[in-house]
């Protein structure tokens, strides 16, 4: 019985490492992607800036890059206020960052992403009513 036991303990240790190296180039990948498409954003205008946005907003939650996808995300729904990925990565995201601020005992923190949350609750209420 124990051998069996020590058989899998090393096949979760040996995928845990090439996990971790595909992590690494996976994030090496999306970096690229972001600067390919950080060079088209200042070009494009309307539905597809708006795309681009969404793009850049989700590749930067792929790389754990959490400001700059709510910058992204924020930026998206300034110009275009329409339910949809960005609204609901960017409710993840201010919870991320809410959680962190909680344990972190940062109170005004709190506060902010709080409210930046009540906010967008607020526009899904307009957006659903038809005020947006």
């Amino acid at each position: 019985m124990f051998f069996l036991f020590g058989k899998k303990k090393d096949k979760a240790e040996k995928k845990s490492k090439e996990t971790k190296v595909e992590k690494t180039v996976n994030i090496e990948e999306i970096l690229q992607t972001i600067e390919s498409e950080k060079a088209k954003l200042e070009s494009l205008s309307g539905k597809e800036r708006i795309e681009c946005l969404n793009k850049l907003g989700s590749l930067y939650f792929q790389a754990e890059k959490i400001s700059e996808a709510i910058e992204m995300y924020e930026t998206s729904l300034e110009e275009n206020k329409e339910l949809g990925k960005a609204y609901t990565d960017l409710l993840k995201l201010y919870n991320i960052k809410r959680k962190e601020a909680s344990d972190s005992k940062d109170e005004d923190q709190v506060k902010m992403y709080m409210d930046k949350i009540n906010s967008l609750m607020q526009l899904s209420k307009d957006v659903i009513r038809g005020k947006a």
